[in-house]
């Protein structure tokens, strides 16, 4: 038996075929580009909803020939230095976790056949990319690179460290020449690499598995020709990427990249703004804002304001205050993209009213509640949402009521009232806004 292994490329900072050359033969490669800053694998952006099922394609023939077994697929993902130390390896290790995800859904592939592994910060493609440049401060940067640890500590504090002299290089301007030239193919991707092992065929007239892979890899013919365009300024940079130190388990396998935790991990932000239908058709103006905080939660406020009033026939309808919210999105389509998909919140309510219909009125010092809510966030547009959700909970009033009497309001009583139950209907349009932050386009999901 004799091993192969065919290298697909995701990454449009690594050009595999020239680190590979001399040991494939046949080879299935695309590309998938990640927005800066995102781990979030956008199928609309660019052309990687097409590079996709170009590569789901291939796995699917390997699979559906009797004579080759895909034995494991490794996904290896990195990003740039810029940033938060903690922040990127966390967003290297959720770009490859989300990859993983994706193809192990569409696919239907077991767990145990992916094997992920994350570098975390690519020092060594940046001082490759830099090798190569021509800059007056080129030698420093690299002994930098090569020879200062990621944080220096003194007396348990970070005193000092790669990044930070780095940054101070040359006042400043050599860090932002690496910000406008170099990070940019850093900071995006994944390399895939789809382990097979051809089966000897007991029939001679059975297909040649070398067949197979050669009718696999004129399908990406011309998205070969595509990325020989970038070679002369990424070649190397796959060599860095998958050869780079990376930790590594008692079985040998890749294992993530350790890094430092000595930084806070902020997570990717995604925000929308929002009003609920239902208010607005009962003449409540309401808006509210969301945020992600990371791993599917995101917080949210909102506020109302109704101010109607027409004194002469004894008509109020006056309504203010305000919500608070956290929520926890789950699910297929949570894991696709931040906020839709199923959710479920706490919520905290605060509101004063003022209601009357030409009979007894109703004027409330205050309302408070709180309750639980499960609901759904439908795509409908690009950057559009429609949100639905019920929440029960608990209400306490305090109110007064009173009635119109010969040009005056007589109050009659003072009153307190309780409710346990459903507190809150919600039918909201979501706007999305943010880098990144869209949802994708028609006929974009495969």
């Amino acid at each position: 038996m004799v091993k192969k292994i065919v290298m697909v490329m995701l990454l449009p900072t690594t050009i595999m075929a020239n680190a590979y050359a001399g040991t494939v033969g046949d080879s299935l490669r695309t590309t998938v580009y990640y927005r800066p800053g995102y781990s979030l694998l956008d199928l609309s952006y660019m052309n990687n909803a097409a590079s996709l099922e170009r590569l789901k394609e291939g796995i699917r023939g390997v699979e559906g020939n009797p004579n080759i077994v895909l034995q494991r697929i490794k996904i290896l993902s990195g990003a740039s230095p810029e940033g938060a130390t903690s922040l990127n390896k966390r967003l290297a290790r959720r770009r490859g976790e989300r990859l993983r995800d994706y193809l192990r859904e569409k696919l239907i592939l077991p767990d145990s056949i992916f094997v992920l592994s994350s570098l975390g910060e690519d020092w060594q493609g940046l001082a490759q990319e830099l090798a190569k440049a021509d800059v007056p401060w080129k030698d420093k940067a690299l002994n930098i690179i090569e020879n200062t640890p990621v944080w220096i500590v003194k007396n348990g504090k970070v005193v000092d460290g790669r990044k930070r002299r780095l940054q101070n290089l040359n006042g400043g301007k050599a860090w932002n020449y690496m910000l406008a030239n170099h990070f940019e193919t850093l900071r995006s991707g994944t390399v895939v690499v789809c382990e097979i092992r051809h089966i000897q065929p007991t029939d001679q007239s059975a297909v040649n598995p070398s067949d197979t892979l050669s009718s696999l890899a004129s399908q990406q013919g011309s998205e070969v020709d595509s990325l020989s365009s970038l070679t002369h300024r990424q070649g190397s940079e796959t060599d860095s990427l998958y050869h780079s130190n990376i930790g590594t388990s008692g079985s040998g396998q890749e294992g993530f990249f350790d890094g430092t935790t000595v930084e806070t991990v902020l997570g990717n932000r995604y925000y929308a703004l929002k009003t609920n239908l239902l208010y607005d058709a009962l003449l409540v103006p309401n808006i509210g804002i969301e945020t992600s905080i990371g791993r599917g939660w995101t917080l949210g406020a909102s506020g109302m304001l109704a101010w109607w009033s027409k004194d002469a026939s004894h008509k109020y309808w006056r309504i203010y205050g305000g919500e608070m919210e956290i929520r926890k999105y789950f699910g297929r389509k949570a894991k696709e993209k931040p906020m839709q998909g199923h959710h479920v919140s706490l919520y905290g309510q605060f509101l004063t009213y003022d209601i009357e219909n030409g009979g007894t009125g109703h004027q409330s010092k205050k309302t408070y509640g709180a309750g639980m809510e499960y609901g759904y966030s439908l795509p409908i547009g690009r950057r559009l949402n429609l949100d639905f959700g019920l929440g029960v909970g608990y209400i306490k009033s305090h109110y007064k009521t009173y009635e119109p009497k010969d040009g005056c309001y007589v109050y009659e009583a003072t009153r307190n009232r309780t409710w346990i139950g459903p507190t809150r209907g919600e039918v909201s349009l979501v706007w999305l806004f943010g880098n990144g932050n869209t949802n994708s386009k028609k006929g974009g999901k495969k």
